[in-house]
């Protein structure tokens, strides 16, 4: 996805489309064989929680910036989770991943 501005970001964040357990479990595995839109579906599903994050931050951080940050987090978690287990859940492990984004933003 390409952000114009952080409203822009907000706006197309809030269009993105949830995927129940079973297609995440099934884009995983499309993904693990190679699909790059499987890969893409899981990114937009989880689009709404990375927008959550960049709200909670103070105002002045909410750049685009930070958001790029924790896009790019919300990419290292999809590659490396393994969504076929069920031992420990995606968005506890996406919630780590963005902390730890937005250390890096702020420490930058």
């Amino acid at each position: 996805m390409v952000f114009v501005s952080i409203e822009d970001f907000y706006e197309k964040a809030g269009k993105c489309v949830v995927l129940t357990r079973e297609e995440e479990r099934d884009c995983a595995l499309r993904m693990k064989a190679g699909d790059e839109t499987a890969r893409e579906q899981l990114i937009r599903s989880y689009t709404p929680m990375v927008a959550r994050h960049v709200k909670r931050l103070r105002s002045p951080m909410q750049t685009l910036t930070a958001v790029l940050y924790c896009m790019h987090a919300l990419e290292r978690a999809v590659d490396s989770h393994d969504f076929t287990q069920g031992s420990e859940t995606f968005p506890h492990r996406l919630s780590w991943y963005l902390k730890q984004a937005t250390v890096k933003y702020i420490a930058r």
